[in-house]
């Protein structure tokens, strides 16, 4: 029997565990997506509760996790990767809050946090696989709970298409990840038909900062800043979406 796209992708993240985090944000452009992400993030997470109970799924080896850390906020931290979250434990030195569950079939009973968050995860699955597990994290969110998630840009992907073919090419040797692209429009209307309101997507990063980071990084923030709005999102490389469960 041949291996479902979960099971893959577990496999494949199991296997490249302990490199991973330095993979993924040990480069110059690595460590000014991370700061841009953990900057959307933190704005986003300050609206939270200091009460709320948050759960992160797919923490993998814990760059979500390290801001709920931050905050101190009630969490538990899953992902179906045994060596990621080994990795995730060794990295942040704390309480180990952490839970093997797959996103697909989350092992709680419904209304159960005030938070869910997943980022870094859902652009590894096509558009139907998206659907059923961003209700699975609706299904654990209590009403008028927040969701926060991520995805890869459609449009950047294409209008600056030579930036991250290039990237891909020097940092890990392919044309371009095998990667799901979504539209801004596309996510909020997924996310509006499972019952979700007030919805609000923000832009983060980009393949092309990556000449300005060469000059100063200080500067590739402050213009990787700019591409937050609706104005300049189009040209980020993911984007991250938050909503209100209104029922």
């Amino acid at each position: 029997m041949n291996p479902t796209p979960t099971e893959r992708q577990r496999d494949f993240y199991d296997g490249i565990a302990g490199q991973y985090h330095d993979l993924r944000y040990g480069s110059r452009y690595g460590k000014l997506f991370r700061a841009l992400h953990h900057e959307a993030l933190s704005d986003l997470l300050a609206l939270v509760s200091p009460n709320a109970r948050v759960l992160e799924v797919a923490c993998g080896t814990g760059h979500t996790t390290e801001l709920l850390y931050q905050r101190g906020v009630d969490f538990i931290a899953c992902d179906l990767t045994p060596r990621m979250l080994e990795r995730a434990r060794q990295r942040l030195s704390g309480p180990a809050p952490f839970l093997i569950a797959d996103a697909g079939v989350l092992p709680f009973p419904e209304a159960q946090f005030d938070v869910v968050i997943s980022t870094r995860f859902l652009h590894l699955f096509d558009i139907v696989d998206q659907h059923r597990m961003l209700g699975e994290m609706v299904r654990v969110l209590r009403p008028g709970g927040r969701l926060i998630v991520d995805f890869d840009n459609f449009v950047s992907r294409w209008v600056l298409a030579i930036p991250h073919l290039l990237y891909n090419l020097a940092r890990y040797r392919r044309l371009a990840p095998e990667t799901e692209y979504n539209r801004i429009g596309q996510v909020e209307n997924m996310l509006a038909s499972l019952g979700l309101s007030d919805l609000r997507s923000i832009g983060v990063g980009g393949y092309h900062l990556i000449v300005p980071a060469l000059i100063s990084p200080q500067f590739a923030v402050r213009l990787g800043r700019m591409h937050q709005g609706r104005s300049m999102r189009v040209l980020a490389e993911q984007f991250v979406t938050t909503g209100i469960k209104s029922r």
